[in-house]
């Protein structure tokens, strides 16, 4: 079988199912593949300003401001159940108000920005072992607002349950 090398092929590995370098993202604005750097350069800025202008059109979160509050959570998805009771344990059991954002989609908008500059720490919960909604937040923040910002991990497996997140608040502000 006759087999066209490319450039790119290791010497010495001309079989069919040999490994070769290519670039992933390496086309111009006709969608013609391109070495280019400044074909590159235009496909990334071009792919940065669609993630931006998602912002203004990814679901808005839901906000519940608590007056006084200097703790806030913010999570997403199912552990939105155990956040809100966790909230009302820590108001009735400790006297510690919360407030709640409860993310619905990615990339973050503004409204995040602000929730965080309303309190003092902001919890993060997170069902995974790395944080990654964290992780997330902590890429578009400015050093400020991380320094704000605190981890709830949980990965146990099971649902999340509120007296896991209260325990855990509770614990983290030394109360």
């Amino acid at each position: 079988m006759a087999m066209a090398l490319d450039y790119r092929t290791l010497p010495a590995t001309n079989h069919p199912n040999a490994a070769y370098f290519t670039r992933g993202s390496g086309h111009n604005d006709k969608a013609q593949y391109s070495e280019r750097e400044d074909d590159y350069i235009q496909n990334l800025d071009r792919l940065t300003h669609k993630f931006n202008t998602m912002r203004k059109h990814v679901a808005k979160p839901a906000i519940h401001y608590v007056e006084d509050a200097r703790i806030g959570f913010v999570a997403a998805g199912t552990s939105d159940y155990a956040v809100r009771e966790s909230c009302d344990q820590l108001q009735n059991e400790y006297g510690i108000a919360a407030s709640y954002f409860r993310l619905r989609g990615y990339p973050f908008n503004e409204e995040l920005n602000e929730f965080i500059a309303r309190h003092d720490r902001v919890y993060v919960v997170d069902q995974n072992r790395d944080g990654q909604i964290l992780s997330l937040m902590r890429m578009e923040m400015t050093p400020e607002e991380i320094s704000k910002l605190r981890s709830i991990r949980y990965y146990g497996g099971l649902p999340l349950d509120a007296r896991t997140v209260t325990d855990e608040i509770v614990r983290q502000e030394g109360k």
